[in-house]
């Protein structure tokens, strides 16, 4: 469950760019960073990502009521505890991205300080779906469910990075390492996979 709010300033967004930024933050791929994701595992991350936007009508800017011609925006996204050292970079520079599709000026966020992410790990158990506090493993779980008879088939394979089922289909990211097939929600688990063996492999 990721839970994004846009705070803006109000009436310095029209209709038609607050909306495409909205979009632009509740987009599964982008978050991603562009990486190939099953087709139902996007839907499923998808389903889980919530974005909402804010216009307070009151913004002040140091000790001063925003001016109307210098919106700022304040991005918050709420993720569970133990994937936000994993997704904040990643949250940061999508939101960065997304905000200046939407300005007047595009390198104006990355010039100026009026992008502000906060990256925000709620704490385990502090989650609520389907009448019940939920940790990050039932939020997998809940992700696993569309593909659970695929893996109990042996169609699909446990991510060993994340924990979500990957179908062993034309898409799926592998890696097959001493005889043994190991499947990747995404290029990233794959190679935070392989580094991780790296590591080991040079403690040993």
């Amino acid at each position: 469950m990721i839970f994004i709010e846009l705070f803006v300033p109000r009436g310095t967004l029209d209709g038609d760019r607050r909306r495409r930024l909205a979009e632009a933050l509740g987009d599964v791929t982008r978050l991603a960073r562009g990486e190939d994701m099953q087709d139902g595992l996007r839907q499923a991350v998808g389903s889980l990502l919530q974005v909402v936007v804010h216009e307070p009508e009151v913004w002040v800017v140091d000790q001063g009521v925003a001016a109307d011609g210098a919106p700022r925006y304040v991005v918050r996204a709420h993720v569970p505890g133990p994937w936000r050292k994993a997704v904040a970079g990643a949250v940061v520079e999508y939101v960065t991205e997304a905000v200046a599709e939407v300005e007047d000026d595009p390198r104006r966020p990355y010039r100026e300080p009026v992008v502000q992410v906060q990256v925000v790990g709620v704490a385990e158990g502090s989650l609520g779906v389907l009448g019940r506090a939920v940790d990050s493993a039932a939020i997998v779980d809940l992700m696993n469910e569309p593909r659970r008879e695929d893996y109990e088939q042996g169609r699909a394979l446990l991510d060993p990075v994340c924990g979500v089922y990957v179908v062993l289909d034309e898409s799926a990211v592998t890696l097959e390492r001493d005889g043994v097939l190991h499947g990747f929600c995404c290029a990233g688990c794959r190679d935070a996979f392989i580094e991780e063996e790296e590591k080991a492999a040079a403690r040993a």
